[in-house]
């Protein structure tokens, strides 16, 4: 049977390094959402005008829907990595305390 070993440590690192890449994206998604709403001014009131700025706006919708949901799934991830760690120390934690009170009962 193969061993699996656990570091805790890289899955605590994990997860910092996946909160710092959800501010990054976050941050770029901020700043595109600014530029992009920017824009919808700038296609006229006339007929071609409008149905430019709802498609423009359509796309928007659609395209900040997306990377919303991407930012919502990198902070679950997150969430759900330091659960993972945290459960896994404390079922480490239980089986020690387990072994320990065994020993104790063996008179070791």
């Amino acid at each position: 049977m193969t061993s699996l070993d656990i570091d805790l440590e890289s899955m605590y690192q994990g997860a910092g390094r996946l909160d710092q890449a959800k501010e990054s994206v976050r941050a770029a998604f901020e700043q595109f959402q600014g530029v992009a709403e920017a824009l919808a001014d700038a296609f006229g009131g006339d007929e071609l005008g409008t149905l430019l700025g709802m498609a423009h706006q359509a796309c928007l919708d659609a395209a900040l829907e997306c990377f919303g949901t991407n930012i919502e799934d990198l902070e679950d991830y997150t969430i759900c990595l330091r659960e993972m760690a945290d459960n896994h120390q404390a079922v480490d934690d239980e089986t020690a305390a387990i072994f320990e009170s065994l020993l104790g009962e063996l008179g070791a």
